[in-house]
């Protein structure tokens, strides 16, 4: 059974000759396909009806007429004549418009090096096979046969009424349908080909792995660039093309592409929203990179993208509303819950309006306190309903926030039967010797790995995603000044190894730590970027190593990344120390370094 993107369910089909040759497709072609049905193709966004792709077989191009025989006038080669009921319409030849969306197809992967052969006979040819066809659903091969269309719809590429039937021959259709395809001139396609045919194809799926870019181009390949076409994964691909309407959760572990998918998704909705869609999250360095995603896809105009404090205070300016006065309260935290306040109350009041937004996504959910989603969801438009959700409990950092109760705060995503809720186990950012050390050190306070994914009382551990790389080293230095040395080596190291500073990060528990660390890494001729905070964005300003406070540095990775002065991380709760040591752990996507100096339970684990 091939895999259909979107799903079925999700789908949308303009007639239903395209439904059921859907179906076909699905369930005779080999496991190891993938159909993807009307979704823009390549850089200038054809909109093929299936493009299939095989491993061994190639790639297929496939479009579905439902026209009858008896509204089929004059054809040739170049156009057809369909009779109406609004009189007599000329429409291009389907094989010329299928032949040229195949063009389209192996040109746009063409321009890949790696997917053309390199010498031989076959040099400057694709690697793959290549064919297209027609799925004609209203009519059979035996009225086909008594007529005179031979010579303008090549049989041999047509599939027909009775040939795409519910019990059809699996085998039989399958041979039809790769028949169609140019006789195989290499090996199989391997899995870093296949990614590099859905990146050219699909460039929407793209990764860009930057945390915090800047200015400055690296020119020189360093061992963090081992994919130069990083793309989602196929079943990140399938969730984020199927999620469909209404209320949505996605609950996933560190570095499953939670935040990959919100991107795709908010895309999607904001290129047919006709109001705004509001891109929410806690953090700045997550909304930063967030609105950084959303300037890359050219929707920046249509999407707002807030932290949710953020977005309060901007509520209270645009409906005139009194904010807090900040000399009033002795800290940010109070001035802030009083702002948010402020907001709930007003909403509730009808002083704010809801329904705002034709999507509102929430990015890092288990961040928020339940009235805050309770308040975005009244934000959304009732017409599109259009609410996403992604949280991973093993995150959550911050004291007091309770684990929400969805129906209560009237979202409707409840229950895996649904389809409206997703589990993603499987960790793709880190290697599996960072994963391993991560989910060893912090199991017994965040939870275990195979925990049922449908029980939403229990905390998911992420599931290796099969990348390997080094085990990450632990320090013991004799004081602050000590382990900056240590990072400073460690990071030199790194340089000599071939890495770019900007791919690398110090983080630390304390500002003054950090400070300290500084002084030391500018004498060792570090070069240094404090990583400031302004507006939505967690600013880099050049190539130099990033520091940034543990919780700063939360939704971004980095190849490389020195976590300093664990000793001082004490608080009233070792779980939530734990909590936040495991995120900064978890930030390394290729190599990771642990200093400390003074012993201290949270070390303790860090060293048995």
């Amino acid at each position: 059974m091939a895999t259909l993107i979107p799903s079925l369910g999700a789908a949308r089909f303009d007639a239903r000759g395209e439904l059921r040759l859907a179906e076909r497709l699905k369930d005779c072609l080999e496991d190891n396909a993938w159909v993807w049905h009307n979704i823009p193709v390549g850089p200038f966004g054809r909109h093929p009806d299936f493009v299939a792709l095989h491993p061994q077989q190639g790639i297929v191009v496939l479009e579905v007429k439902d026209w009858r025989l008896d509204t089929i006038g004059n054809a040739n080669s170049k156009q057809v004549e369909l009779i109406t009921d609004r009189g007599n319409v000329q429409t291009d030849n389907p094989f010329v418009q299928v032949r040229n969306y195949m063009f389209n197809v192996v040109n746009a992967l063409q321009h890949d090096p790696l997917l053309v052969n390199e010498s031989g006979s076959f040099k400057g040819k694709p690697v793959f096979s290549f064919g297209h066809g027609v799925a004609f659903s209203n009519i059979t091969r035996k009225q086909f046969e008594q007529t005179d269309l031979r010579g303008v719809f090549p049989p041999e590429r047509c599939i027909f009424r009775d040939e795409m039937a519910e019990k059809v021959d699996a085998d039989a259709f399958r041979e039809r349908v790769w028949r169609m395809v140019s006789p195989r001139i290499g090996p199989a396609l391997s899995l870093p080909q296949i990614d590099r045919v859905r990146a050219r194809l699909f460039p929407e799926i793209r990764v860009t792995q930057i945390a915090l870019p800047f200015d400055a181009p690296t020119t020189n390949a360093s061992p963090a660039d081992d994919r130069l076409l990083a793309v989602m994964d196929m079943q990140q691909e399938l969730l984020a093309r199927s999620m469909g309407e209404g209320h949505r959760i996605v609950r996933g572990v560190a570095g499953s592409g939670k935040t990959l998918i919100l991107a795709f998704r908010a895309e999607q909705i904001a290129r047919a929203a006709s109001r705004p869609v509001l891109l929410l999250s806690y953090a700045n360095g997550i909304s930063g990179r967030l609105e950084n995603a959303m300037q890359d896809r050219g929707v920046e105009d249509k999407v707002v993208t807030s932290t949710f404090h953020s977005w309060c205070f901007r509520m209270l300016r645009e409906y005139g509303l009194p904010a807090p006065d900040r000399k009033d309260f002795d800290d940010f935290n109070a001035w802030y819950a009083a702002s948010v306040q402020a907001v709930l109350d007003a909403a509730e009041r009808g002083l704010i309006p809801g329904g705002q937004y034709d999507a509102v996504l929430i990015d890092e959910a288990h961040d928020f306190e339940p009235q805050w989603l309770a308040l975005a969801a009244k934000m959304v438009n009732p017409d599109t309903r259009a609410l996403m959700i992604v949280y991973d409990d093993a995150q959550a950092i911050y004291k007091g926030r309770k684990r929400p109760v969805w129906k209560q705060l009237g979202i409707e995503a409840a229950g895996r039967t649904a389809g409206r809720t997703t589990v993603l186990k499987v960790n793709y950012r880190n290697t599996a010797q960072i994963l391993r050390f991560a989910r060893k050190f912090a199991a017994d306070v965040i939870g275990a790995p195979g925990v049922c994914a449908g029980d939403e009382s229990a905390i998911l551990m992420p599931e290796d995603g099969g990348r390997e790389g080094v085990d990450p080293v632990v320090r013991q230095c004799v004081s602050y000044d000590g382990e900056a040395h240590a990072i400073a080596e460690w990071l030199l190291g790194r340089k000599a190894a071939g890495y770019q500073w900007g791919q690398m990060a110090v983080l630390y528990p304390r500002h003054y730590i950090g400070e300290r660390f500084e002084k030391i890494l500018a004498k060792r001729d570090v070069p240094v970027d404090v990583a400031k905070e302004h507006g939505n964005r967690v600013q880099a300003k050049r190539d130099a190593v990033r520091f940034l406070s543990m919780h700063n540095a939360k939704g971004l990775e980095f190849p490389c990344v020195a976590i300093g002065g664990l000793g001082a991380l004490e608080t009233e709760s070792l779980e939530d120390d734990v909590r936040l040591t495991y995120v900064a752990i978890t930030r390394a996507t290729h190599e990771a370094l642990v200093t400390y100096s003074n012993m201290s339970e949270l070390v303790g684990r860090l060293v048995v």
